[in-house]
């Protein structure tokens, strides 16, 4: 897969990605998807640079239909990346890398909708005041919590993983140089 995108262009996608959970990784099958991450209109800041970003990436916000870097008011505007710039990405994803995705996404979803309505609060056997009762919503078990963050840390990692093989972020540095000769 030839990118399009520049090494800081995709440093910056990545960023918003690590901030927005499965979002990014849903915009580039769906447009659906894309529409909600970009009506966020957020951002994101750290004191520094997310890990091979440029030093100077140390915030992203959406303008519009846009993602740009540093925040407005930050500086001038370094990296842009568009809507348009998304979702041919992920048109040119393959096949199977989109079919991770998606399974991504189910098995993301499918946790979510699993423990939603779990309570943690620390009634679940006695009354917070004379006036009620104990909670009666679901408590989990500690096993029950153990498990679903096992799940969710496997799913984030996952989910950093499949980021870095969309925006081509392992392949280095170095083989920027070589694009022209392509």
């Amino acid at each position: 897969m030839h990118s399009t995108l520049t090494s800081e262009q995709r440093h910056l996608l990545a960023f918003v990605g690590r901030s927005s959970g499965t979002a990014l990784l849903d915009a580039f099958l769906e447009e659906r998807a894309l529409r909600s991450l970009l009506a966020r209109a957020g951002g994101a800041s750290g004191p520094t640079a997310p890990h091979g970003a440029p030093d100077w990436m140390t915030s992203y916000w959406t303008v519009g239909s846009k993602f740009v870097s540093p925040r407005p008011g930050a500086g001038p505007t370094r990296a842009t990346v568009t809507a348009t710039q998304i979702q041919r990405r992920g048109q040119a994803l393959p096949s199977a890398l989109r079919g991770e995705i998606a399974d991504l996404l189910t098995a993301t979803r499918a946790e979510q909708d699993r423990t939603w309505q779990w309570c943690r609060c620390p009634y679940a056997y006695e009354a917070r005041n004379a006036h009620s009762g104990p909670c009666t919503r679901y408590h989990p078990s500690d096993e029950e919590h153990r498990e679903h963050y096992r799940r969710a840390n496997e799913m984030r990692d996952k989910t950093h993983a499949l980021l870095r093989r969309v925006l081509d972020l392992d392949a280095g540095a170095q083989l920027d140089l070589f694009d022209q000769l392509i």
